[in-house]
C-alpha cells in the first residue's frame, strides 16, 4: 500500500478502484496512529536477579516518554534491550507494529532508533566530524567531507548544539562531548531517540534550548524516551511517565495529571526533603587559598586558568558556577595536583602544596570527586571492595608490611555500601565488578571513598551527576555534613539549583577567569547567569 499511495495525487486521471483507495486511506490512517515501540512483558535477569521483571512500555509517534526510577531500578537495562545491547530473556518487542529482535545496535540504528548513552561512545583521538560519520551505512570509499561537514554544521546551527567539527574529542569538555552524541543520533535521521540523562552536563540555558529541540522533534512525529532524575524536567518536557522500582513497573502516568510529590512517592516511597541541615556560618579560618594561580598551559590543555584567587574557609561550601568548559575541570585538577601550576600559590591549611604530587596532596587532606568517573576515578575491571581502597590499599588496616588484609578490605566495602546506599545487581555484592554498576552507583562508590575522616578539603566536581533524586538528596546532605564538621568544600556543578541551595558563596568562572564572587544572600539565577555569559560583576549587580 505504501507503493500505491501516490495514486491519490493524480486526481484519478488513471483508473483506480474505490476499494483500492479505501485500502490506501486505511493504511495511511494506521501509519498515523500506530505505536512506534511496544514492549510486552519484558524480563531480563543477571545472576538470577531481575533487572527488568514483566515490563510493558508503549511509545507513540510525537510523544516524549519519561523513564523514572532510582539508580539500579532497571531503566538503563530496559533501553539497552531496545537498542540491541542486551537481549530480553522473555517478552515481545514490536517496532512499528512488527515483531523486532535487535541483535545489535547496528540493527536498531538501521531500523531508526538512536540512543545517547550516559557513558559516551566516542573515539577520543578522532575529530567530531569523524565520530559523526564513523560507520555510517551509506558511506562510500571516498567520503565527501565537505558535504558531511555542511550537514553537521547545519544540524548544529538548527538545534543550537554548537561544536567545532574539526575539534578532537579528547580536547572537548564533557558537555561538548554530550552535544556530539546528540548530533550523531540526529545525523542518522532517527525515528525514536533514547536519551539517558541528556541534560546532566548542560547549563539551565542550554537545557531550555535543548528542550526546544525535543519539542520540535515531537512536532515532526519523532518518538523520544528520556531518562532523567530531575522532576522539573519531567514536568516540563514529557507527555507520559513510566516509573520503575527494583526492576518492576510501579506506575504509568500522564504527566499533565500528576505532580512531583506523586512521582517521588512512587519512585522512592516518600516525598523529597530539600530542606538541608545547614548549621551556622563559615569560620574565619581559611582552609584552602589560591593566590594568583595559573595552570601550566600546554598544547593540549583546553583552557588556561588566569590569575585565580580564591579562599575557602573552614565550614564553608564555595560553589563554582559557569558554562561547561570554562576552566572548571582545570581548576579542580590544579588543586588536586593532576595539572601543574604555572604561577601562583596553593595553600592548604597554611601548607604550600607546591611540588607535592597527587598522592601527597590526598594524604595532606585534599579529596577529589571527578566529573569523569570512568576515566579519572574508577578501575572498572576491579570489584567494589578493591575500588574503595584505591587511595589507601598500602596502609593499615588494609595492609601490614605489604601483606594485604582481605578481610579488612571486605569489611570496609560492606560498611561503605550500606552507608552510601551503593546497590549492586546480583548476589555478588562487594565482589561485583564496577563496570556492571549503574552510573549512579559508580558515582556513589567514589563519594564513599573520598568523603573520609582525614579529608580537609573536598573538591567535588558534578558530585550528583547521574544520580536519582533520592541519591542526590543524600549526597548533597553528605557534603553539607562535611561543611558542618568544619571542612572546606569546593562544589563545581552545572546545576544552578544545586549551587544556590548548598553554597555559602558562589564564584563564577568564564574563560578561565573568576568574573565574580557572590554571597548566598545576594545570589540570584539572573545575576549568576549574566556572570556565566561574561558580564562583569559590577554590571551583573
Amino acid at each position: 500500500f505504501r507503493s500505491f499511495s501516490f495514486l491519490k495525487h493524480f486526481n484519478y486521471s488513471i483508473p483506480v478502484s474505490k476499494d483500492l483507495l479505501t485500502l490506501i486511506s486505511l493504511y495511511e490512517k494506521k501509519e498515523k496512529t500506530m505505536s512506534l515501540l511496544q514492549m510486552k512483558h519484558i524480563c531480563k535477569s543477571f545472576s538470577g536477579v531481575y533487572a527488568n521483571e514483566d515490563i510493558n512500555l508503549t511509545v507513540e509517534k510525537g510523544e516524549i516518554h519519561a523513564l523514572l526510577g532510582e539508580n539500579g531500578a532497571g531503566k538503563t537495562t530496559l533501553v539497552n534491550i531496545i537498542f540491541g545491547l542486551y537481549t530480553a530473556d522473555s517478552g515481545e518487542i514490536l517496532w512499528k507494529d512488527k515483531p523486532a529482535d535487535f541483535a545489535s545496535p547496528r540493527e536498531a540504528i538501521d531500523a531508526g532508533i538512536g540512543m545517547v548513552q550516559q557513558h559516551f561512545s566516542l573515539v577520543n583521538k578522532m575529530t567530531v566530524l569523524d565520530n559523526i560519520v564513523l560507520n555510517l551505512k551509506d558511506n562510500s570509499f571516498f567520503l565527501d567531507r565537505a558535504a558531511a561537514k555542511k550537514k553537521l554544521t547545519d544540524l548544529a546551527e538548527k538545534y543550537g548544539l554548537y561544536v567545532n567539527p574539526d575539534a578532537v574529542i579528547s580536547d572537548l569538555s564533557v558537555g561538548e562531548q554530550q552535544r556530539v552524541e546528540i548530533l550523531k543520533a540526529l545525523y542518522r535521521n532517527v525515528e525514536l531517540l533514547i536519551l539517558d540523562e541528556p541534560t546532566g552536563v548542560l547549563t539551565p540555558q542550554e537545557t531550555t534550548q535543548f528542550f526546544e529541540v525535543l519539542r520540535n522533534l515531537k512536532k515532526e512525529g519523532y518518538g523520544i524516551i528520556i531518562i532523567t532524575h530531575r522532576m522539573s524536567e519531567i514536568m516540563a518536557i514529557s507527555d507520559k511517565v513510566t516509573i520503575l522500582r527494583d526492576g518492576r513497573q510501579v506506575a504509568d502516568l500522564v504527566t499533565a495529571d500528576t505532580n512531583p510529590e506523586e512521582l517521588s512517592a512512587y519512585m522512592i516511597g516518600r516525598e523529597l526533603n530539600d530542606d538541608y541541615h545547614i548549621e551556622g556560618s563559615p569560620k574565619k579560618d581559611i582552609m584552602l587559598e589560591l593566590k594568583n594561580v595559573s595552570n601550566h598551559h600546554r598544547k593540549h590543555s583546553r583552557h588556561k586558568l588566569e590569575n585565580i584567587s580564591l579562599t575557602i574557609h573552614k565550614g564553608e561550601i564555595l560553589g563554582i558556577a559557569g558554562v561547561e568548559g570554562n576552566g572548571q575541570k582545570e581548576l579542580a585538577e590544579v588543586i588536586t595536583g593532576i595539572q601543574k601550576t604555572g604561577e601562583g600559590e596553593i595553600l592548604l591549611d597554611g601548607q604550600n602544596l607546591a611540588g607535592i604530587n597527587i598522592r601527597g596532596r590526598y594524604e595532606a587532606g585534599v579529596s577529589y570527586i571527578s566529573e569523569d568517573r570512568l576515566s579519572d576515578s574508577l578501575i572498572t575491571g576491579m570489584n567494589i571492595s578493591e575500588n574503595l581502597v584505591l587511595r589507601e590499599y598500602g596502609k593499615l588496616p588494609f595492609a601490614n608490611h605489604s601483606i594485604i588484609n582481605k578481610a579488612a578490605i571486605r569489611k570496609n566495602a560492606a560498611e561503605k555500601m550500606k552507608q552510601y546506599q551503593v546497590r549492586a545487581s546480583g548476589k555478588s555484592g562487594i565482589d561485583t565488578l564496577v563496570k556492571l554498576l549503574s552510573g549512579g552507583n559508580q558515582q556513589k562508590l567514589i563519594i564513599a571513598r573520598e568523603l573520609n575522616n582525614h579529608a580537609k578539603v573536598i573538591v567535588a566536581s558534578q558530585p550528583t551527576r547521574g544520580l536519582d533524586i533520592g541519591a542526590t538528596e543524600f549526597v548533597r546532605q553528605q557534603l553539607i555534613d562535611q561543611r558542618n564538621a568544619g571542612k572546606g568544600v569546593m562544589l563545581i556543578s552545572a546545576d544552578l539549583e544545586e549551587i544556590m541551595a548548598l553554597s555559602d558563596r558562589i564564584a563564577v568562572l568564564f574563560g578561565g577567569k573568576i568574573v565574580g564572587i557572590l554571597n548566598r544572600e545576594e545570589a540570584t539565577v539572573q545575576k549568576i547567569g549574566l556572570l556565566m555569559g561574561g558580564i562583569s560583576e559590577e554590571e551583573a549587580r
